[in-house]
């Protein structure tokens, strides 16, 4: 894979070497009104960070991110703050909650398809996200995402950043058609990768460092992944189903065949008697020829590189710790709930310190969606919208709360033209 560039003061470098100036605060000329321009939600999110804050009406500002590389012209994106019609802030609640306000859900890694985002190009300002990735990234991800081969867009280095600009690139698409939906959107999660860009959604990440982190990662996890033979199991079990017990079982399996320290776990809480494990392949293959024994009704395993959100992948924690150092992130302006325990982040820190302890967590999502969706009973469900390939999530969502679901839509990321699912005409309460 080579050694890895160094990081400028402004987080990212070109493919040779040479940094990638990030401008802040530029104003918006009036070609380059913010309502033109989206990556999240515009001037809904309301927050004070001291009681000072809270007893003064303040309008946020818009601004505005120049990525310039030093060969090309500025490309422009807005944070998710809005016009100059944003509403000013007044004492109250952190967030005025609206009921059946949006949430938005971003998919990880495995949702990655050839042809994927070939139903977004015609949307404004999509092919500019993927030149600027080509940036970022050194490789024209365009052509990868729509040519393949499938394998090499399997490759934890390639679907992780593929994923993540196709799901903001979905947001894009859904902005053209039901604007609404991203203005009024109030809560966002993302499963693993998919984490980053809600954060980028949010505002609490430009989308040029947060792509640069997500490359960083992925190339890590890539690299920590070929150090053992590992993979991930998907397990649909029974009320009965003991996980635990079996995860321990085929630890003392692998040591019985000579394997040092190894590794069984639960990695992804999906919903309710479904689970991922994690760990060794000898590992994953005991459990496959005892799954009768406890009580495991399917068991799938999963095209991945590697035993992900395990211990295996401590080598991906010191390189994805250093840039994300070097990464300005902000206080999300949305909701963003962490995959490490399902609750919202609320301030930098906690991101930094968060998104690097995911790689080796379990992705509790079983967990998060009870967080997003808990709600008094006769009061409605908030409009979801997948963001990004595939409906997983949606399957997901089903399986937690099926009255949730019921409000749900995908964004398609393969197919040209209006999703049947989203009327322009309609708009969300």
């Amino acid at each position: 894979m080579g050694p890895r560039r160094p990081i400028s003061e402004s987080g990212i470098t070109s493919p040779e070497g040479r940094a990638l100036t990030v401008l802040r605060h530029r104003p918006p000329s009036p070609e380059e009104h913010p309502s033109s321009l989206s990556c999240g939600p515009r001037a809904r999110a309301r927050h004070h960070e001291t009681e000072e804050d809270a007893t003064q009406e303040r309008r946020w500002r818009p601004q505005i991110l120049a990525l310039r590389t030093p060969s090309g012209p500025g490309i422009a994106f807005a944070s998710p703050l809005g016009s100059s019609q944003a509403p000013s802030w007044s004492p109250g609640p952190l967030f005025s909650r609206p009921a059946a306000a949006p949430v938005l859900l971003f998919p990880g890694q495995g949702s990655q398809v050839v042809g994927m985002g070939r139903g977004l190009l015609g949307y404004p300002r999509v092919r500019e996200l993927y030149a600027a990735a080509r940036s970022v990234l050194g490789y024209d991800l365009l052509e990868l995402s729509l040519h393949g081969p499938q394998e090499d867009l399997d490759r934890t280095e390639h679907c992780q950043p593929a994923v993540f600009v196709a799901s903001l690139a979905a947001v894009e698409k859904l902005h053209h058609l039901q604007p609404a939906v991203i203005e009024n959107c109030v809560a966002a999660a993302g499963f693993s990768v998919g984490e980053f860009a809600a954060l980028v959604f949010a505002g609490a990440m430009e989308f040029s460092e947060g792509l640069y982190a997500v490359k960083i990662r992925a190339e890590a996890m890539q690299e920590a992944s070929e150090a053992v033979p590992s993979g991930m199991l998907s397990v649909l079990g029974k009320p009965q189903s003991k996980f635990t017990f079996a995860c321990l079982e085929a630890q003392e399996h692998c040591k019985s065949l000579g394997i040092e320290n190894p590794v069984c776990e639960v990695s992804n809480y999906l919903f309710p008697d479904c689970r991922v494990i994690s760990g060794h392949l000898e590992a994953l293959q005991f459990l496959r020829q005892n799954s009768d024994k406890y009580h495991f009704r399917r068991t799938k395993l999963l095209p991945v590189s590697g035993g992900f959100h395990t211990r295996l992948m401590e080598p991906a924690l010191e390189p994805l710790a250093q840039v994300l150092k070097a990464i300005d992130i902000k206080k999300p302006l949305v909701s963003v709930h962490s995959n490490v325990n399902g609750n919202r982040y609320m301030h930098p820190k906690h991101i930094r310190k968060l998104l690097v302890q995911q790689v080796v967590s379990p992705v509790k999502w079983e967990q998060t969606m009870h967080t997003i969706y808990e709600r008094k009973k006769g009061t409605d469900f908030p409009k979801t919208f997948e963001v990004g390939p595939g409906q997983q999530l949606g399957t997901i969502l089903k399986n937690c709360n099926l009255q949730a679901w019921k409000s749900y839509s995908h964004v398609d990321v393969l197919q040209a033209g209006q999703d049947p699912s989203l009327d322009p005409e309609e708009s969300p309460q």
